[in-house]
């Protein structure tokens, strides 16, 4: 009995000190701050939605227009998250990112040329975003959170104003709302938050220059799905 006791006894005693070390805050005054810096590593992939014109069903020669979605990578820098309340955080970041997108017709046999061309456009884009980040409450050391806001994007690659009929060409800036979500994790030195975003472009990228690839379209919009691994 007296060794069942001593045995009862040392796992409370190893229970009740786990419990302590979990209820450790790392860095407990961190989201007291003003503001901080951070940056982060971009992951996703990136399509464009196309809006057929009103002639698409009777054009002649193009029986198909496809974009396939591809992968993009960026680097992000947070300048800075500026601290509003306990809830509220306001957030500008800076991108840059590079993204290939490949533009696939589909010609009708009677076509005199090629019965498939795709069109491949790569981006370098600097971006700017500002975003409103609401967090829940803090648990030991996590606290998920989500948020929202306006993202305006300059393609530095873009050929926009090169005359030439096989160069594929979009606009060279762009307006996109995102939102998403993540959680921070709280270390010793620093935090680490992964988060997901959604982007809905709302600017039309398509330059009408004429040619048959861009006769049948109205428009060119931006999507895009991100994951990215923040260190702040």
């Amino acid at each position: 009995m007296k060794k069942l006791s001593l045995l009862i006894l040392l796992v409370s005693i190893s229970i009740s000190a786990s419990a302590q070390r979990q209820k450790l805050l790392a860095q407990s005054q961190y989201d007291y701050k003003k503001f901080h810096f951070g940056m982060a590593l971009d992951f996703g992939y990136y399509n464009l939605v196309n809006v057929y014109s009103e002639n698409f069903l009777t054009h002649p020669d193009i029986l198909a227009i496809e974009t396939d979605s591809d992968l993009g990578l960026g680097v992000s820098f947070i300048l800075p998250d500026l601290r509003i309340n306990n809830r509220l955080n306001f957030r500008h970041l800076l991108t840059v990112k590079t993204i290939q997108r490949n533009i696939k017709y589909t010609f009708n046999p009677d076509y005199d040329g090629p019965s498939e061309v795709t069109k491949n456009v790569e981006s370098w884009f600097v971006e700017s975003a500002f975003h409103l980040k609401y967090r829940a409450d803090r648990i030991n050391n996590s606290r998920i959170f989500v948020f929202f806001g306006p993202s305006l994007g300059i393609d530095m690659a873009s050929e926009k104003d090169v005359v030439d009929e096989n160069i594929f060409k979009l606009n060279k800036t762009n307006l996109a709302f995102e939102i998403g979500a993540g959680c921070d994790f709280y270390f010793e030195f620093f935090k680490f938050a992964p988060q997901i975003k959604y982007a809905y472009g709302v600017t039309n990228l398509i330059v009408q220059d004429g040619t048959i690839f861009t006769s049948p379209l109205e428009g060119f919009y931006t999507r895009g799905l991100q994951f990215s691994i923040t260190f702040e």
